[in-house]
């Protein structure tokens, strides 16, 4: 069992992803209400209530009252419903930035846990021990929303504490029920512990990438450089020489001078421009920062992991760009932020297209996107569909 869900995180693998509350209690915009927290389940995580069926079947076979049966399936259908809307809005640790404090997220966490856990005691009145069936989801959630160290031992710490409460009552229904659920909650840990180290090996890449990335470019401003340098430096002496002699030759000389310099600038401009790639992690930090200077409120869902690697650098250009657009133009108060496999979606509230011609950044970042084969649409939901309409709010999607 495990939760790979978006974020309400404040660290750039949570823009991976923010569902930050508006202070000022601003209205959200037409366009970013088009998205409730129900059409972004992550059906992966969400598909592992199909084992509450079990405490539905105890509920069933359990000789007890009609009051306290209804009671059970209340407990089950509601503990159902938290779970899929804490997985579909809680981040996930490992997705948040290195030095993350567990401590501003304890409170969110703690009426989440008490929440699943009140639900799950609905059922206790009805089947008994069979509550101990809820114990795996409340691991998962703990464990892929806390550091791996503390989710493991408080993970133990209920297990432990489940099995002794069991054995004190000397009931062995009571401690086989326990054992068993204890046992499934070994395979959270063990999903866990894989999604831990798949997301240190894919840092581990990204890293290396950069690396080779890195060297590659300081050999290209060498050599950028150490030509253009040595060019311009005997022409310009050419044209010291020349200058009492022949001084329409050494007028020639520095016209070439000044011919060579553009072109090494250029180059030098264009190595630049790809140092300066965005990694898309950090342009979501960037772009979180950038808003909230301006008084704009972001929320942004999804995880950088559920981006294919060879997609997040075009999707972190195109946040950039989308960033870049509001911030100037948009007048905004509200932003939203959707990313997917394959998909950007940048919405705001703000005074939508009304008739903009296309800048220079968003023509660029089209032919970037298209040239990998993909499609970039900018709307205003509110208006026509095109880019001469207008409304509320503007949508730039982007679909690889």
């Amino acid at each position: 069992m495990s939760i790979t869900a978006p974020s309400i995180g404040n660290g750039p693998h949570a823009l991976t992803g923010s569902n930050t509350a508006d202070p000022a209690g601003r209205g959200t915009g037409p366009a970013l209400q088009a998205e409730p927290w129900y059409r972004r389940i992550d059906g992966w995580s969400a598909i592992w209530i199909v084992f509450l069926l079990i405490p539905v079947r105890l509920t069933h076979l359990i000789q007890a009252p009609p009051g306290l049966k209804a009671l059970s399936y209340t407990g089950v259908g509601v503990f159902a419903l938290l779970y899929v809307w804490i997985i579909s809005t809680m981040t996930v640790w490992f997705e948040l930035p290195a030095g993350s404090r567990l401590a501003p997220r304890l409170p969110a966490l703690t009426v989440r846990l008490a929440a699943l856990a009140a639900a799950s005691a609905l059922t206790l009145p009805a089947i008994g021990w069979g509550t101990v069936s809820f114990l795996p989801f409340l691991s998962a959630v703990i464990l892929f929303t806390t550091p791996l160290m503390v989710g493991i031992l408080t993970t133990v710490a209920l297990c432990l504490s489940s099995v002794l409460a069991a054995m004190a009552v000397a009931e062995s229904r009571a401690l086989s029920a326990t054992l068993g659920c204890c046992g499934s909650t070994i395979f959270v840990v063990i999903s866990r512990v894989g999604a831990d180290v798949s997301e240190r090996r894919r840092i581990k890449e990204a890293e290396l990438t950069a690396s080779q990335e890195r060297e590659e470019i300081s050999r290209d401003v060498h050599d950028i450089l150490g030509h253009s340098l040595t060019v311009l430096t005997l022409k310009a002496e050419v044209a010291q020489r020349l200058l009492h002699h022949d001084p329409q030759a050494a007028e020639a000389e520095i016209a070439q001078i000044v011919a060579l310099s553009r072109t090494a600038l250029a180059d030098v401009r264009a190595t630049v421009t790809r140092l300066r790639t965005p990694d898309l992690a950090g342009q979501i930090e960037a772009s979180r920062t950038a808003l909230s200077a301006a008084g704009i409120t972001a929320s942004i869902r999804g995880s950088v992991a559920s981006i294919p690697l060879p997609q997040r650098e075009l999707v972190a250009w195109a946040l950039r760009e989308a960033t870049t657009n509001i911030l100037r133009h948009a007048g905004a108060e509200r932003v939203g932020v959707e990313l997917g496999p394959g998909l950007l979606r940048v919405r705001d509230d703000g005074a939508g297209l009304q008739g903009a011609p296309e800048g220079n950044g968003l023509a660029g970042l089209r032919e970037r996107v298209e040239a990998a084969g993909g499609t970039l649409t900018v709307t205003s939901p509110a208006g026509d569909a095109d880019r001469g309409g207008g409304g509320a709010g503007t949508v730039l999607e982007v679909r690889l």
